[in-house]
């Protein structure tokens, strides 16, 4: 099954963050640094005109790292009522996609403990140990070389 993934604003990917991983905080909280910078690209998944899913991709070097080719995943957010269809894993594929055409060495991201099985498949490593996001609760730092 083919899935409509395609670019979006920053401002489009709010409500669905704000709704699934921040709902206890207002739209606000989930305007985050680096959304509006000129390489950043939102993604969102669409079932039947309707956004779904949402995925945000940025030029970023994990901490302890300076390279210039590494790129952060953040923002993940499918709506409940159409997971486990694939539209978060093609979100993922876009992502990847987009950042192997820029040059980029690896991508990155901060999952949350739930989430890690889904990255997994994807062929994400999980690595250290699990931390505390505040006001987002327990994750895991994953990545892929690519």
């Amino acid at each position: 099954m083919g899935h409509d993934v395609r670019r979006i604003s920053a401002a489009e990917t709010h409500p669905l963050r704000q709704a699934i991983l921040r709902p206890h905080q207002d739209e606000g909280a989930v305007r985050w640094p680096g959304d509006d910078a000129a390489d950043t690209v939102h993604f969102g998944a669409f079932a039947g005109g309707r956004l779904v899913g949402v995925g945000t991709l940025l030029r970023e070097a994990p901490k302890g790292s300076s390279d210039p080719r590494a790129w952060r995943l953040r923002g993940m957010a499918t709506h409940p009522d159409v997971r486990g269809q694939g539209h978060g894993a093609a979100i993922v594929r876009a992502a990847l996609e987009h950042a192997r055409a820029q040059g980029a060495t690896r991508m990155w991201f901060n999952a949350r403990t739930s989430a890690v099985p889904f990255y997994e498949k994807l062929g994400f490593v999980r690595s250290g140990h699990e931390f505390f996001v505040p006001d987002a609760g327990p994750h895991y730092y994953m990545d892929v070389r690519l």
